[in-house]
């Protein structure tokens, strides 16, 4: 059952994008997804608006990260941050430095097997940008930083570390046909809260970073996004369409170093005792509505 996963409640806070051009990917975040733009201490970019905020920085990548180094998730107090921390520690995980400045003291860091880090904390009692307006916020629809999903080689390795490590709890897994019998699997959902998923990996040769999405409340606010996006003559990539896992609207653009970002609405929300389903790999799992995004 959910309930006894050490990690459930913890929500994605923030991630960090690293790029070559790390002013334009600021600039794209800042017009695109109407969000302030603050220099931070240790060299990098906050971007933030209303529950949404990323950190950009100067290219550091390696194969593994793909220019996308760490996902930040936020767990809602300091006990229960402590006690995943003690449930990491007993488990011999090995706990490195927090590398953000967006969470306070007590925060720390993993490393999954494909290098990526994945970090936990509590968020500062007072942000010191919180009372930073971006521009053009005001009426502007929600963009609630919901997920994070992951391209890897060795999903296997993966699921393990995910799973019966850190605990997320999966939801769906969809299943390829082998040309000699049975299925094997390409991407796993997974959730740390009653919403669908907050991370997610799907299989592919190698790791890569591949896309992060923001939660909106409803079709009219992913109108309104799309409508933002041709003013700013961004293109729609993919959709607008509805995925089967997570049965949620969406549609996705992309950045100037060509990485995915979705605007998602009606994503589902799950009961603790739902058994994980099964999809399988096709185009219509990927959209109910046409074309999918095949990563393998």
């Amino acid at each position: 059952m959910t309930m006894n996963s050490p990690l459930w409640g913890a929500e994605l806070d923030h991630i960090r994008l690293d790029s070559t051009s790390p002013a334009q990917l600021a600039a794209f975040y800042r017009n695109a997804f109407v969000m302030a733009e603050h220099p931070l201490d240790d060299g990098t970019t906050l971007l933030h608006g209303e529950n949404r905020r990323l950190i950009i920085g100067r290219d550091g990548r390696t194969e593994a990260t793909g220019g996308q180094p760490f996902s930040a998730f936020r767990f809602p107090d300091g006990a229960r941050l402590e006690a995943y921390k003690a449930h990491l520690t007993a488990r011999g995980v090995n706990l490195m430095p927090c590398p953000t400045p967006l969470f306070a003291s007590g925060a720390f860091a993993v490393a999954d097997p494909d290098g990526r880090q994945m970090v936990f904390g509590v968020a500062h009692d007072r942000d010191e940008f919180e009372d930073t307006e971006p521009a053009g916020q005001v009426g502007h629809p929600p963009g609630r930083l919901q997920h994070v999903v992951v391209a890897t080689a060795d999903l296997a390795a993966m699921m393990a570390f995910y799973e019966n490590t850190l605990g997320f709890v999966p939801t769906d897994h969809v299943l390829c046909d082998n040309e000699g019998g049975g299925q094997s699997l390409t991407a796993v959902f997974y959730r740390s809260t009653p919403e669908h998923h907050s991370f997610a990996m799907f299989l592919s040769d190698t790791a890569r970073p591949d896309h992060h999405a923001y939660e909106v409340s409803c079709w009219n606010d992913i109108r309104d996004w799309a409508d933002h996006m041709a003013g700013l003559e961004i293109k729609l990539w993919w959709g607008p369409g509805r995925h089967g896992p997570g049965n949620n609207l969406f549609f996705m653009v992309e950045d100037p170093d060509g990485y995915k970002v979705e605007i998602s609405a009606e994503l589902e929300s799950m009961a603790d005792t739902d058994p994980i389903r099964q999809w399988p790999h096709t185009e219509r799992s990927l959209n109910l509505w046409g074309p999918g995004w095949m990563r393998s």
